[in-house]
């Protein structure tokens, strides 16, 4: 374009080019802003890099040598950046008509150091506006006000516009979270503990395909090690806020567990060591739960239960063993460490 870019649209691509295609599509069509366009190819396993070349938005490319993850290809991405305000975005995300203007608007008058876009499914309904955290550093989504800028505990990185400079002064996404998830529930941390507003802007809205991005298996192992790298780093600052869902479920523990039927020696030996157990009568139960379960045991198989706990094992009870281990979960009758207590234990040098 012409004239100086208002704003550096930063995708980070991994391979499924289709789905590249259909969001710089989607900008073209939608995005009558001054823009850059910036795909980082994540070292695609396909021809992700020739044919976003080719395509008719004209972006430019980053190509990384190999996989750095969502965060580490968004830090890339903003490095490479020739505008004070990036918006970070996923791959499986298509834009809707007059969604940038509203998006920049908290970055542009500095009320805001993060907003996100309210995130709707193909027929328009919202499927995330925003969450909040509580100490034990789940994530519970709510549904915000409809109308204006609203302030937020959490919001998906899937589409996020930042100031650059702030950005990079905090040190971008911390990338021990490797490939992916709650590397955006860190840095959504970092903001507030710096007393800074992270934002859910109601006027604009992105179209997200949740889930395109990793299989089952992968979202469940990511899920698992990275809640229990964000909960012990911002336990401090999260504690008071803790909501338990369940009675007699208990707020430091090694892991949860939710047992649908009538196991008494099993819950018993489960919370002999140090795992928070709650039990179900029927997987519908599991809804109140909000995802928070590590394990689900379940007699037979439901598809409930994979609905309502995404990322949690699902384990017929003889192979709850195996299940513990997969989910990161070591049972011990010694109780889990205390939380960290000040800022200073939490993110290392960086800062």
């Amino acid at each position: 374009m012409s004239c100086a870019p208002r704003a550096t649209l930063a995708i980070v691509a991994y391979g499924q080019p289709d789905l590249v295609e259909d969001l710089l599509d989607s900008i073209v069509d939608n995005t009558p802003e001054a823009h850059e366009i910036l795909v980082v190819d994540n070292a695609s396993p396909d021809d992700t890099y020739e044919r976003v070349q080719r395509h008719r938005s004209q972006p430019r490319l980053v190509r990384s040598d190999r996989n750095l993850g969502y965060g580490g290809g968004a830090n890339l991405g903003v490095r490479a950046s020739n505008s004070e305000i990036v918006v970070i975005m996923n791959s499986d995300l298509k834009v809707t008509k007059d969604w940038l203007s509203p998006l920049l608007a908290p970055i542009e008058t500095k009320s805001a150091v993060i907003a996100a876009p309210l995130y709707v499914n193909e027929h328009g309904d919202v499927v995330e506006s925003g969450a909040s955290l509580t100490a034990d550093g789940h994530i519970h989504r709510a549904q915000t006000l409809n109308i204006g800028t609203v302030p937020v505990d959490h919001v998906s990185a899937a589409c996020w516009a930042v100031q650059r400079d702030w950005f990079q002064k905090v040190g971008g996404f911390d990338p021990s979270y490797g490939l992916g998830y709650y590397e955006d529930a860190d840095l959504c941390a970092v903001a507030r503990s710096n007393k800074k507003v992270v934002a859910v802007v109601n006027e604009s809205r992105v179209m997200h395909r949740i889930g395109a991005s990793f299989t089952s298996s992968a979202v469940q192992r990511l899920s698992h090690r990275n809640h229990a790298r964000t909960e012990n780093r911002w336990y401090w600052m999260r504690r008071g806020t803790q909501q338990d869902a369940w009675p007699g479920e208990t707020a430091v523990t090694h892991g949860r567990v939710a047992v649908i039927g009538r196991y008494p020696e099993l819950v018993r030996e489960l919370r002999a060591r140090n795992i928070s157990v709650a039990v179900l009568d029927n997987a519908m139960q599991l809804q109140q739960r909000r995802n928070r379960d590590d394990v689900v045991v379940v007699e037979n198989e439901d598809p409930v239960v994979a609905e309502f706990a995404p990322r949690a094992e699902l384990t017929v009870p003889e192979n709850l063993q195996r299940a513990l281990r997969r989910a990161g979960i070591a049972p011990s009758p010694t109780p889990p460490r205390s939380r960290f207590s000040h800022i200073s234990g939490t993110r290392g040098p960086r800062w």
